[in-house]
């Protein structure tokens, strides 16, 4: 897909990339640890990408299409990361993430390295790069749910992974005993009525607090419900949109290229 260039500057994107890779970086790490990052990484990121686009605007020679471009891509960016923040598609560090992309390249970054330039299958992209970063994320994440209805089908007996098709491939059995402490949601909502438990699914999942532990724990042991419980990881987003972002820049736009192979275009 074709979009403005702005008189591509390598040396630039570079900068933009090496700023971009050590904050990417730093988010993933606390992303891991914490399944949060700190706010004020996205604002570094966004005020050196303002810094990096007035020297390109300048460089331009105060072109208005790169301030309307750098515009209607912020504005897009925002409104679809919104949409899916709202819809529990994703955290708030992860929008901004995505948010702060978009400010730092108005357009995919073109960079010549050690001989040769990148990305390098440059020929269809999105005309956002923010949005290919996200596309990548997305493709790259497949491999989780195909991990863990593998690890279900060997751990799981069939029937119950039959009756949980969703379940199984967003999330597993664990034991109660073993899930303090951890990034992890119910996957169902329990209610105790009539001195019987009963479940029922929790499209977002259920919060794993001290109450509900003590809750489960009981009824286990009164017999009410099994030792193993359903259980949904909270996912670090941020490093599947590192990979994206990597992915971006030295190959491509993922997403763009499997849509042209279905379309038979590419």
């Amino acid at each position: 897909m074709a979009f403005p260039t702005f008189q591509p500057d390598s040396l630039l994107d570079l900068l933009r990339v090496s700023v971009s890779i050590v904050i990417l970086g730093y988010a993933c790490l606390t992303d891991w640890r914490q399944r949060r990052a700190p706010n004020q990484l996205w604002y570094i990121m966004g005020a050196a990408g303002l810094v990096f686009d007035l020297y390109a605007f300048w460089r331009s020679g105060f072109d208005t299409y790169f301030a309307v471009w750098l515009a209607a891509g912020v504005a897009f960016i925002y409104l679809l990361v919104y949409l899916i923040f709202r819809l529990g598609g994703f955290g708030g560090a992860d929008a901004k993430a995505l948010i702060a992309l978009a400010i730092m390249f108005p357009v995919h970054p073109m960079i010549a390295l050690a001989g040769a330039a990148f990305p390098a299958a440059g020929d269809i992209m999105s005309p956002v790069f923010a949005l290919s970063v996200l596309g990548n994320a997305v493709v790259l994440t497949i491999v989780v749910p195909i991990g863990v209805l593998a690890y279900n089908l060997l751990t799981v007996p069939i029937g119950e992974v039959a009756a949980n098709p969703l379940g199984a491939v967003t999330g597993y059995k664990a034991s109660i005993g073993s899930l303090r402490g951890k990034h992890l949601r119910l996957m169902h909502r329990y209610e105790e009525a009539d001195g019987k438990v009963e479940r029922r699914m929790a499209f977002r999942g259920s919060e794993l607090d001290d109450g509900a532990l003590a809750r489960l724990a009981r009824w286990r042991d009164e017999g009410k419900i099994g030792d193993r419980v359903w259980v949904t990881p909270k996912l670090p987003f941020l490093i599947p949109i590192t990979l994206g972002f990597l992915a971006g820049v030295f190959y491509g736009d993922i997403l763009m290229q499997v849509i042209a192979i279905l379309l038979g275009r590419y």
